[in-house]
């Protein structure tokens, strides 16, 4: 039996992937630095490793990693967050000890960073809006007669927790602390229209799965919770010319506008696992064959439905959207990504893992959003070379 070590288990990504795999006959390791993570109680996690904080010891974690490549002959390791950066970091040596599923550091810096993202799709199907690197508090505030026209938000940030979208002159002059080299942020032209997001898996380039969505609901400014399918034929030819021009491996997730003229602009890259991987429930050997280092499969489609997370539908969206009739058919029409295949345990190992995130967010001193990455994050901060 070949067996698998998937990362970042408190992400529902993670439990999709899990349950693929161990559908596909594979045996699960689920990993997490985190104490209970959401896919530790899943029925589809045979084991779960705790690792320690990648951010605070990027050593200490890699070593964690090959220590349990080892003892737990694992054939291949799957990022689903942001610790992608880390395990890149560590790729030479990890790639000796097994097959890692993504691609180099220096590529994945480069999709990452809101200002380096943009220069590279200059030639691209669909091209970023015009976007300026900001590097200093004067270079922020320069923009103050014109900040309507322009969003804001830091060169390493995620659930868009940070962007101010059109922010008024002393809305800029708010911002605490200012932008640096080391912490820089940009301005992005502001386009108005319909937002999309796509997942994609590659494997040297080429394109193995995809799918495009729109979140109709979020949990803050940023991270979807409810998922319908979407099709613009132009983000499937971008991220095809990406992969042939990147040679990229891994899971990919796009942020794209398409304007009141049909023009797809594409925002950011998050390179990692997004809530994309939902649509393929239901195709679980396909989906683990679409990773193999040779394929001859055609690219696998997305199952069609509607897809939420049922738990922060309540917990963010009803707050704001409960007193309305449209919100509870909303509800009623999307498929849970969580509680299903008689995962019955995880309607209250999402209470404990919502909970140890929200004492984190105490401790920390951020909200909730934030907490549930804190420790995962990479935002340039210099990593130290590996131990040989």
């Amino acid at each position: 039996m070949k067996k698998i070590l998937i990362l970042g288990a408190r992400a529902p990504a993670c439990l999709e992937w899990a349950r693929a795999f161990s559908r596909a006959g594979w045996h699960v390791t689920v990993a997490d630095s985190l104490s209970w993570p959401l896919a530790r109680s899943s029925r589809s996690a045979h084991a779960f490793l705790r690792l320690p904080e990648p951010r605070r010891d990027p050593s200490g974690w890699i070593s964690a990693l090959l220590k349990a490549i080892h003892s737990g002959k694992i054939d291949l390791i799957l990022p689903t967050c942001e610790e992608v950066f880390y395990l890149a970091h560590g790729l030479d040596k990890l790639s000796e000890a097994c097959r890692v599923f993504t691609s180099d550091f220096a590529l994945l810096h480069d999709l990452h960073h809101k200002g380096r993202f943009p220069t590279l799709t200059k030639d691209w199907p669909v091209v970023s809006p015009e976007t300026h690197l900001l590097e200093s508090a004067a270079e922020l505030l320069a923009y103050a007669g014109d900040s309507t026209a322009w969003v804001f938000k830091p060169a390493y940030s995620r659930f868009a927790a940070q962007a101010l979208i059109r922010p008024t002159a002393r809305d800029l002059a708010r911002v605490a602390p200012a932008p640096t080299p080391e912490r820089p942020w940009v301005a992005q032209r502001y386009i108005a229209g319909k937002e999309h997001s796509s997942f994609s898996v590659l494997v040297g380039g080429q394109l193995r799965a995809h799918a495009c969505y729109y979140s109709r609901y979020r949990a803050g400014k940023g991270a979807g919770i409810y998922f319908e399918p979407t099709d613009p034929a132009p983000v499937r030819a971008m991220v095809e010319h990406f992969g042939k021009t990147t040679g990229y491996t891994g899971q990919v997730g796009f942020d794209f506008i398409e304007d009141a003229a049909g023009i797809c602009h594409v925002l950011e890259c998050n390179p990692r696992a997004t809530s994309g991987v939902h649509f393929f429930e239901g195709q679980a050997e396909a989906l683990v064959a679409s990773l193999g280092s040779e394929s001859a499969q055609p690219v696998l489609s997305p199952a069609p439905g509607t897809r939420m997370v049922a738990l922060a539908m309540l917990l963010f969206a009803a707050p704001r959207h409960g007193w309305k009739a449209p919100f509870w058919r909303d509800f009623a029409r999307a498929k849970d990504v969580i509680l299903r295949d008689g995962d019955h345990r995880l309607l209250t190992s999402q209470i404990f893992s919502l909970t140890e995130v929200a004492a984190r967010a105490l401790w920390r001193r951020c909200g909730i959003l934030a907490a549930s990455t804190a420790d995962i994050e990479w935002d340039g901060q210099p990593l130290e070379a590996l131990h040989p």
